[in-house]
C-alpha cells in the first residue's frame, strides 16, 4: 500500500492533478475533464526531508495553478491510502543520475479514490498524510490562526480571507488580469503572465502602507 496526498483543480474545461507519494516524489498530471490526463516525469526526492520539501511544491503548485484561473476544486485535498507499489527509477549506464518515469497508474488510482476521502482543505489533507506517514508535521496555518488578532477586531472582509488563507487556500486577483498577485498564508507574489516574484515581508508591509494610505485618498463617499 502507498500513501500519498494531492489535489486536482479545474478550470471548466481541463485539469492539473499533483500527488505526493510517501517516498518524497512529486507527480503531476495535465489533461481535459474526464481523462487521466498526461504524466510528466516525476520530481524524485531531494535533500533530508523529501517528503516536506515537495508537500512545500504542492502548496506552492495549488496557489499558483489558482492564480492561473484552475479555481474548480475537484479534488480540494486528499490523502488516501492506494493499491500500488511505487516504481523505482531506471538505471542508465553512462548517467550520473537515475531516470524518474511517468506513472499515468497513480493518476488513475488516485482519482478513484480521492472522492471517497473526508473532504477538507489541502492543510488538513496534508495534516493527515503526515500523521499516516509518521512524519513530523509542520504546524502553519492553525497556530498562527490562534496567534493572531481576534476577528470580532477585524474588519468583516479581512476577517473572512484570514480564514481563506489560515485554510490553506489562496486569494488571488483575477485571472483575467495579465498582471495579478496570490498571497498564501507564506507568500505575497506578484506576477506578469507567467513571470512571478515573492515579495520580503518588508516590502509586504510597505505594500500595505501604500495601499492604506490609498484608500483613504480615494475614499468613496
Amino acid at each position: 500500500m502507498l500513501t500519498v496526498v494531492g489535489f486536482r483543480l479545474g478550470n471548466g474545461g481541463r485539469h492539473i492533478t499533483a500527488v505526493v507519494t510517501e517516498s518524497g516524489r512529486l507527480h503531476r498530471a495535465h489533461g481535459a475533464y474526464g481523462a487521466v490526463g498526461r504524466a510528466s516525469r516525476p520530481d524524485g526526492p531531494v535533500g533530508q526531508n523529501p517528503v516536506h520539501r515537495h508537500v512545500a511544491r504542492l502548496r506552492s503548485l495549488h496557489a499558483r495553478y489558482q492564480s492561473k484561473g484552475y479555481a474548480v476544486e475537484l479534488f480540494p485535498g486528499a490523502c488516501v491510502r492506494l493499491d500500488l507499489r511505487e516504481p523505482a527509477p531506471v538505471r542508465v549506464p553512462g548517467r550520473l543520475y537515475d531516470i524518474e518515469q511517468p506513472w499515468p497508474d497513480l493518476f488513475r488510482a488516485f482519482a478513484d479514490a480521492a472522492p471517497a476521502a473526508p473532504r477538507g482543505s489541502l492543510e488538513e489533507a496534508i495534516h493527515g498524510f503526515y500523521t499516516a506517514i509518521g512524519a513530523p508535521a509542520r504546524p502553519r496555518h492553525l497556530d498562527r490562526l490562534a496567534r493572531a488578532t481576534p476577528a470580532a477586531v477585524l474588519p468583516r472582509h479581512v476577517a473572512a480571507l484570514r480564514r481563506v488563507l489560515a485554510g490553506g487556500s489562496a486569494v488571488s486577483s483575477s485571472p483575467r488580469l495579465s498582471v495579478g498577485y496570490t498571497v498564501t498564508a507564506d507568500d505575497v507574489r506578484l506576477h506578469v503572465g507567467r513571470a512571478g516574484e515573492s515579495l520580503p515581508r518588508q516590502d509586504v508591509v510597505e505594500l500595505h502602507a501604500a495601499l492604506s494610505a490609498w484608500l483613504h485618498l480615494n475614499a468613496t463617499e
